[in-house]
């Protein structure tokens, strides 16, 4: 009997250790920019099981993998955080865009739409261009570095990354920025709400 159960229990085992492993690695999703010399991870960190894409950490990468810098859109109680909807490079190179959506369904009009520039390592809000942010979390990219989207009630938006002005936010006192150099991980999930 014990020569039967002994298979049974190491299968098992191993399998579930291969279903682990595959659920793992396939929640993390991996964005290498065109000119294949930088690239994003966007990690599931949602603390609801079975929704674990519903809060993320973003992983902004060199070429040779070293961190450049992450940001942390989870929350304490899992419910004031952001998980990334859609992410892309624009076709130059220059910029990963991401939409947001929030964890536990609060400002559901509301899409933060976040892009970081490889030129100054800085990563900046469409939300500080349009009053009062963006609304959809599904946008567009056309070359070489044009977003279209949505900001509030619908309206069609459409900017040019590599042409927008500095500004000073109409949204808030100061505009959403992060320098992402020096590998620091910054917790900014619950300064969006």
């Amino acid at each position: 009997m014990k020569t039967d159960f002994f298979p049974i229990v190491a299968s098992t085992v191993i399998l579930g250790i291969g279903v682990l492993l595959h659920q793992s690695s396939a929640k993390s999703r991996q964005y290498l920019a065109p000119d294949g010399r930088a690239r994003v991870v966007v990690v599931p960190v949602g603390k609801e099981t079975g929704n674990v894409d519903s809060e993320s950490r973003i992983e902004f990468r060199s070429a040779d993998n070293d961190l450049l810098c992450a940001l942390d859109y989870s929350s304490e109680d899992g419910e004031h955080g952001f998980g990334v909807v859609k992410a892309e490079w624009t076709l130059d190179s220059h910029y990963f865009v991401f939409s947001l959506s929030s964890s536990g369904g609060h400002q559901p009009w509301h899409a933060p739409t976040q892009f970081y520039s490889r030129k100054d390592g800085i990563i900046r809000s469409l939300d500080d261009y349009f009053e009062p942010g963006i609304s959809k979390a599904d946008f567009h990219l056309i070359a070489p570095n044009t977003v279209k989207t949505e900001a509030f009630e619908g309206k069609p938006v459409s900017v040019k990354l590599g042409a927008l002005p500095a500004l000073t936010s109409k949204r808030r006192t100061k505009p959403f920025l992060v320098d992402c150099k020096g590998g620091r991980l910054n917790r900014v999930g619950d300064s969006l709400h």
